[in-house]
């Protein structure tokens, strides 16, 4: 009898615990991977795309979280990238595009964790690149990205819910963080969660616990459900920014062929994979005989039938729903738009190309699955393996290396420093006078006026992205700015304009047509005090009115101003008008400025902004229901430990290997 050495005898467990330890954490490395590949260009910089700027000043708590400034679904995100760039600097900038392809890649795979190996990874690299991705990188909308990474994971914690016991609380957690990387999340997984419904055998226990989990999502995201009641706010112009917002077609193929390829972000502007050949739809046919192999393999196998028809499903609503208010579903689309409360934050309905992107990816990784499993040879094997790798690249070749050297990091002027020097803690008016212009300092790439994020103390930039869009709600103190500013600039005005909102320097920096408001200088009471080939600082020296209200006026807080003793009368607060603001119960007025002007006793008193308590309890309340839900999610893992042996819901034991057969039963 031939006995095998006792070192190699023990080094087998550890050498199979190696490599299913290697296989599990696979999706997580070529995430890794991408990340490194996409985002090496961004090393040594600050990343400022379209519609996501930082700066040396960005605020820890955004004053949206009392509901000032408008409302953003966003404030967990936006403290979240606060504190990021205080632990480091410019570079957490790059964090949250480098943590988006890891949770993509791991989300994906996770959806197929009983397939063959190639399968997840070639679930989970489609799912990461792809058109979609490429298109919401570089407009910057991070928030929309991490959603998107997340709702894998949101998916299959649904639909284990949907159909075992104990289950829910983590589905609430799933879906809850989804919908605070971006609120258009709660739309989003609407048609997925009705999809998985349908597909359950028992419906009366699938429809309670996805209720259950829904509830605890609602729970989770209240915050945005409270605030717009307690501030009042109510979109302007929802069917102008439908249009403005409207997806859009392919020049040469239409509408259905570029939503069918993840196309149809409604602004131009990157060199788009498209763009670099002109077969394009011939990839995008490739890539979908093996997704419609996959979803065959699926829907005939009855282990995986019901998720299958479910994600499909989920994946042609999205489709429909991305076409928006065009296309056979048009109408529909416009009805919700108009008369269901709340779908108004789905204004750009190219979003819900996300459920299109993941059904792609789903039905991917099973096509490549079941060409793995009927491949005999090793040589055929690798290359169903390298089909999985090759096709998602060569579908959208230009997203590594920086979406292929179109963004790279950035370094403002030395001129921006020095200015926020002078400036110190006044509040700053920032010319040109566009939310949205390209920089010399970003290679001319259009991104969101950085200037709020970069100097010391107030800011006043526009609020208006310009032609294209469809305006969203400004504050009365913008609207009067608007006018003032035209151009052409009102010089007869602009003095007495601008030391009564407050203002003290105007910095111009030269960008974009800067050049239209270059008058600024001449205005009397208008000085320059710094000039660069970069930006010129002006300050404004401040009128006697303005002078006087600004003595008896402190800053407590954001929400608070203490009214110091004097004559009675109506004295200027440093904020846009809102019915909010008041003093002994006394509502603010509206100064012909868009001031809020407080009437104040000639005891003085403290203004406060009457909605921020309850915006505040109602954040307050949605990481308070956050935490409980996410106690209930692990107290049902402890009931479900010890109840009974639950599988891994991690990719990696037995049944990992394991494809959908066509023609069973």
């Amino acid at each position: 009898m031939v006995r095998a050495p006792a070192g190699v005898a023990a080094g087998r467990p550890s050498a199979a615990r190696a490599r299913t330890a290697l296989v599990a954490s696979a999706p997580l490395l070529l995430g890794v991977v991408l990340a490194a590949l996409v985002c090496y260009p961004f090393a040594g910089g600050r990343l400022l795309l379209l519609d996501f700027v930082s700066g040396p000043h960005q605020p820890l708590l955004p004053a949206t979280a009392f509901g000032l400034d408008g409302l953003d679904g966003g404030v967990p995100l936006a403290i979240g990238f606060g504190l990021l760039d205080r632990l480091l600097g410019q570079a957490g900038s790059v964090v949250p595009v480098v943590i988006f392809f890891p949770l993509a890649t791991t989300g994906a795979a996770r959806l197929l964790r009983t397939a063959v190996f190639p399968a997840r990874l070639g679930a989970a690299l489609f799912y990461a690149v792809n058109p979609f991705v490429f298109d919401r990188l570089y407009a910057g909308q991070l928030g929309v990205l991490l959603g998107y990474a997340l709702l894998p994971f949101a998916v299959a914690a649904l639909i284990d819910a949907a159909q075992e016991p104990h289950r829910m609380g983590r589905a609430a957690c799933w879906a809850g963080a989804a919908v605070i990387m971006s609120e258009q999340f709660a739309w989003i997984l609407a048609p997925v969660t009705a999809a998985i419904f349908l597909t359950r055998p028992h419906r009366v226990r699938a429809s309670v616990r996805l209720g259950a989990a829904a509830l605890g999502t609602a729970a989770i995201s209240s915050y945005l459900l409270v605030a717009p009641v307690l501030v009042g706010t109510s979109p302007v112009g929802p069917l102008t920014q439908l249009t403005a917002y409207r997806t859009r077609g392919d020049p040469r193929f239409g509408l259905l062929v570029n939503v069918a390829g993840l196309y149809g972000f409604f602004r131009p502007g990157p060199t788009e994979p498209k763009n670099l050949f002109s077969g394009w739809p011939a990839v995008l046919a490739a890539l979908l005989v093996i997704v419609a192999v996959g979803y065959v393999a699926v829907l005939r196998d009855a282990a995986h039938r019901r998720n299958g028809l479910a994600i499909l499903a989920a994946g042609i609503a999205g489709y429909f729903l991305a076409l928006g208010d065009q296309g056979p579903t048009g109408g529909l689309f416009r009805l919700a738009y108009e008369h269901v409360p709340g779908f108004v934050v789905m204004r750009e309905p190219d979003k819900f190309a996300v459920l299109v992107a993941l059904a792609y990816a789903y039905g991917f990784g099973w096509g490549i699955a079941w060409l793995t499993t009927r491949s005999r040879q090793k040589v055929a094997q690798v290359a169903v393996a390298a089909l999985a790798i090759v096709l998602p690249f060569a579908y959208t070749p230009n997203l590594l290396g920086g979406l292929g050297g179109q963004v790279k990091v950035s370094e403002f002027p030395n001129s921006w420093s020095i200015a926020s020097r002078l400036a110190g803690q006044d509040t700053v008016l920032f010319l040109p006078w566009h939310e949205y212009f390209p920089t010399p300092f970003t290679g001319q790439r259009t991104i969101a006026n950085p200037a709020a994020f970069y100097f010391a103390g107030t800011v006043l930039t526009s609020q208006n992205p310009g032609l294209g869009y469809g305006i969203a709600a400004e504050d009365p103190e913008h609207v009067f700015l608007d006018k003032m500013l035209g151009p052409p600039v009102d010089l007869q005005r602009m003095h007495v304009a601008l030391a009564g909102l407050g203002v003290r320097f105007v910095a111009l920096a030269k960008v974009a047509d800067w050049q239209d408001f270059a008058q600024v200088g001449e205005v009397p009471g208008i000085r320059l005090v710094y000039s660069s080939s970069s930006l010129d600082l002006f300050s404004v020296t401040p009128t006697a009115q303005e002078t006087r209200d600004d003595r008896r006026i402190r800053s407590l807080d954001l929400v608070d101003y203490r009214v110091l003793p004097g004559p009675p009368g109506v004295v200027a607060l440093p904020v846009p008008y809102s019915q909010g603001w008041t003093l002994d119960g006394h509502p603010a007025v509206r100064l012909p400025d868009g001031q809020a002007g407080i009437p104040a006793p000639a005891g003085g008193g403290v203004v406060h902004y009457g909605p921020s308590s309850g915006v505040l309890a109602s954040e307050i309340g949605s990481l308070a229901a956050a935490l409980a839900i996410a106690g209930v999610a692990f107290f049902e893992r402890r009931r479900r430990a010890r109840g009974r042996a639950d599988p891994d819901p991690w990719p990696l034991g037995e049944h990992s290997y394991a494809s959908p057969q066509v023609g069973s039963s």
